[in-house]
């Protein structure tokens, strides 16, 4: 009898290996949430992943791969329902009390990348939430945008120009008059809200889910001089532009080339603007930076998961 002769009544049925039995148990649960057939061999590498070794880490890819309903598992971890809640959604099925859906997923299958918006009422122009992650080559995950908008307060259209053309986070075009506005409103570059305040509990979830995933890192760059000092205080160091941030704090002191710049001549530039950091982002944002042979780009920041770095290249300045 060869290995492979299991012809006759003495014949011993297979037994299949554990982790095969898993992802044919996953297959089968997966497929009666679907209705849809789902190929195993799609399946393997993350539930494989998953099941042998907690500590390697699994791409957002290879979560995508999931059905819809796994996705959601994983992904509403990611975020804070104490901000959900305020807001009448419910953290488990992101539907309101009427069964409205607004939180949307978008996690397609061939890109390591993940999309997710929470709406507080089905149609609203804003989100509340915004966040977009994607897969990098670091053992991390890069958080490539993280907007938090509170309904309630007065919107500002800096994302629009007079002549209705997206700004790009005022990168393309600008809307000065409405930027002006937000400005003496209180707001920073790239707010067309005002926010919720919940970007320490927005970080604490993707740390999580981090450990989740077996990753070690967030990686993200950031989009004004405010973002930067934020996460600073949030935990996060320099990768690039630790001494550009150094810079910019030095040179804004009395007699520094930036101060000197602030000379009046835009509604961003005035004499006072250096105290705090929102002003000094506003200047950022008006190109100030060429008085200095600068301009704001190529900053990138890293948090290690549980780890507090202790940053701060704006000391004492308040926001």
């Amino acid at each position: 009898m060869t290995m492979d002769d299991t012809s006759g009544n003495n014949a011993v049925p297979e037994t299949p290996h554990p982790i095969l039995a898993k992802l044919r148990e996953l297959q089968h649960t997966l497929a009666a949430e679907t209705d849809e057939a789902v190929d195993l061999r799609a399946l393997a590498v993350p539930a494989l992943r998953l099941i042998r070794d907690p500590e390697l880490p699994v791409p957002l890819q290879a979560i995508n791969r999931f059905s819809a309903g796994v996705q959601k598992r994983i992904y509403r971890t990611l975020l804070p329902a104490q901000l959900l809640t305020a807001t009448g959604i419910n953290p488990l099925t992101w539907r309101d009390k009427q069964g409205h859906e607004l939180v949307q997923l978008y996690a397609p299958k061939e890109r390591g990348v993940v999309i997710i918006e929470a709406r507080h009422r089905p149609g609203a122009l804003d989100p509340i939430i915004t966040l977009q992650l994607a897969d990098n080559g670091f053992n991390g995950i890069d958080c490539e945008l993280l907007v938090m908008n509170n309904p309630d307060s007065p919107r500002y259209d800096i994302d629009r120009s007079p002549a209705g053309e997206p700004t790009l986070f005022g990168t393309v075009h600008r809307n000065v008059a409405a930027e002006e506005a937000a400005m003496q409103a209180g707001l920073a570059p790239g707010q067309v809200r005002s926010g919720l305040r919940g970007s320490r509990l927005a970080v604490e979830h993707m740390e999580a889910f981090l450990m989740l995933l077996g990753h070690e890192s967030i990686y993200l760059e950031p989009l004004t001089y405010v973002a930067a000092c934020l996460f600073e205080r949030r935990g996060f160091y320099y990768v690039h532009g630790r001494k550009l941030m150094q810079r910019i704090h030095q040179e804004f002191q009395p007699g520094g080339e930036l101060h000197q710049a602030l000379d009046g001549s835009t509604p961003f530039r005035r004499s006072e603007q250096w105290l705090s950091i929102r002003g000094r982002a506003w200047a950022i944002h008006d190109g100030i930076l060429a008085a200095i042979g600068e301009r704001w780009d190529g900053l990138r920041m890293v948090k290690r998961v549980g780890s507090h770095a202790g940053m701060a290249t704006c000391p004492g300045t308040p926001y």
